[in-house]
């Protein structure tokens, strides 16, 4: 299930080491377009997170909270 969407990479793979360490697998994904134009805003959105179904819900509350 995807969680949420990056337009950079690093700000992903912060997320995915966060719902790592609390004991959720997640993966992030990189379309095409943001390894063809890395320029800022080309390919928003085409870099997700996503983890497992049953976790879905878990990993989302964990993201907004930790903001709080």
């Amino acid at each position: 299930t995807v969680i949420n969407e990056y337009s950079t990479l690093p700000e992903a793979y912060i997320d995915k080491g966060f719902l790592e360490s609390h004991g959720i697998d997640a993966v992030v994904e990189q379309g095409a377009l943001s390894e063809l134009f890395p320029a800022p805003g080309a390919g928003q959105g085409s870099i997700t997170l996503c983890v497992p179904d049953d976790r879905a819900a878990e990993a989302s509350r964990l993201l907004s909270g930790r903001g709080a």
